[in-house]
């Protein structure tokens, strides 16, 4: 099989590029349930960048070819790849991206039986894009908003759940303070057209999240469980504004 130098050159931007935001701690959750990230979506960036750098500019059909088997793989990996619990809300986004991007491979394989040479860029190019949708569905817009979520994440599916009201308490603490790190972060180049919009969602989620710290502060279950509802909520809205 033929081999491709520039893989080995590209290694440390592919990690440094596709790598999920750090992973934040937090108590009582498995550091992988929090991590958004799939190491299979990660490591076909391998195989789409020659074929979308290289090959797919130089309509090199026979490069396109060589690298089918290697695509085929890793849709396969990706198919059989679990989401990260801290992914949950994003699955049916998920199992749809991976559905496209399985049909889109099937019309590769089909162009390059034919040797079809514009078929092939055809589905070179939408398996680039098919990719791409799915890191958008896994990659946190900002890593202010996904270290707040992770908080988030364990008092949502962890504490409340259990009522443990001390440990939402103390978790509300930290959530406060990355809501202010999120308000103090820079939007998103790609964004700032929206900026306004987002920044006014962002004031919302911090005054709920002070609502909930203040609601934490007593003893009351279902008050407590009102204010975690009310964030959550919020944070949903967040969330939907990069979408």
């Amino acid at each position: 099989m033929r081999q491709y130098p520039v893989l080995a050159r590209m290694l440390p931007v592919v990690l440094l590029t596709f790598a999920a935001a750090p992973v934040w701690a937090a108590e009582g959750v498995p550091a992988g349930e929090t991590s958004a990230d799939v190491p299979a979506l990660s490591e076909f960036h391998e195989v789409i960048f020659p074929l979308w750098h290289e090959a797919w500019p130089a309509k090199n059909v026979q490069m396109m070819k060589e690298l089918l088997p290697q695509v085929q793989e890793h849709v396969r990996n990706i198919r059989e790849a679990e989401l990260p619990g801290i992914l949950r809300d994003h699955k049916a986004a998920w199992d749809e991206g991976v559905k496209a991007l399985g049909e889109t491979t099937a019309r590769y394989e089909k162009a390059a039986a034919a040797n079809d040479e514009k078929a092939l860029l055809d589905a070179v190019e939408a398996l680039h894009a098919r990719f791409e949708g799915l890191v958008r569905v896994v990659r946190p817009a900002m890593k202010e908003l996904d270290a707040y979520h992770v908080e988030l994440y364990r008092v949502y599916h962890k504490l409340m759940p259990a009522k443990d009201v001390a440990g939402v308490r103390e978790a509300s603490v930290t959530m406060a303070k990355r809501c202010q790190d999120l308000v103090a972060a820079p939007v998103p180049k790609r964004f700032a057209s929206r900026e306004a919009e987002i920044r006014a969602v962002f004031a919302s989620l911090c005054k709920a999240t002070d609502g909930l710290a203040e609601a934490a502060k007593g003893q009351d279950p279902d008050r407590v469980s009102k204010a975690v509802e009310a964030v959550h909520s919020e944070y949903q809205k967040t969330e939907k504004l990069f979408e």
